[in-house]
């Protein structure tokens, strides 16, 4: 199995897989039952039904189970029979992402970097984070207008954290009443392409403004984001 890493953090687990095996293999190693193979035999493409497989195959390993069973709640938040703490799944053509936390709610997210995002980055991003990207990556006073990115590598993968950090919280949340570019702030701070780092959000939910830690980390040419 081509785990990328693995980390235990106090109360959390998390690991990332690197999809290389083919749907067979996966199938092994998830130990899917018969609901769950019905499940994935609804999805038409391969790659998806690969990624759903490594997900399963991932969490069992970082739980040392000999089958795991997910359940999901009407709006898509997933759950583990049997298991008091919540998970969060997140999954590209290339890696699946898993993450657990024994004492609470969490989410993670994995995306390949493209420069495409730069055109719905506005569908997501308040104005005073358009200008923490727009002026050189320092804490700037918010501008009525903030002034249109300019694409290049370096706010390219800044615009990913920031997709990646909210959809973790959106997971974290599994309610479809947040918006991600109204409900969820990201507070500007520094970035090093190269680093491990851990940053901050505000996420306005449930009548009331919550303050998160979350941390990313550069998987390749994947920027992979989850809560603490």
């Amino acid at each position: 199995m081509p785990l990328i890493f693995e980390r235990q953090l106090p109360c959390i687990r998390l690991g990332v897989w690197q999809i290389l095996e083919d749907e067979a293999e996966l199938r092994s190693a998830a130990s899917a039952d018969q609901s769950d193979e019905k499940t994935v035999r609804t999805f038409k493409n391969e790659s998806r039904r690969k990624q759903w497989y490594a997900c399963r195959a991932l969490l069992k390993q970082l739980l040392c189970l000999e089958r795991v069973k997910v359940d999901y709640d009407i709006h898509g938040k997933p759950s583990l029979k049997g298991f008091t703490g919540q998970v969060s799944f997140s999954h590209t053509r290339e890696y699946a992402a898993v993450i657990v936390n024994e004492q609470g709610a969490t989410g993670i997210d994995i995306e390949k970097i493209s420069p495409r995002i730069h055109k719905v980055a506005s569908r997501f991003l308040q104005d005073e984070e358009l200008d923490h990207l727009s002026s050189n990556h320092r804490p700037q006073p918010p501008t009525p207008n903030p002034q249109p990115l300019i694409p290049n590598p370096y706010n390219t993968e800044l615009l990913y954290l920031y997709w990646s950090a909210k959809e973790a919280l959106y997971k974290y949340y599994g309610k479809p009443t947040i918006d991600l570019k109204n409900d969820i702030h990201i507070r500007a701070f520094d970035y090093f392409c190269s680093s491990q780092a851990t940053f901050s959000a505000s996420v306005n939910a449930e009548n009331s403004v919550r303050d998160h830690e979350l941390r990313f980390e550069r998987v390749g040419d994947h920027m992979l984001v989850y809560t603490l």
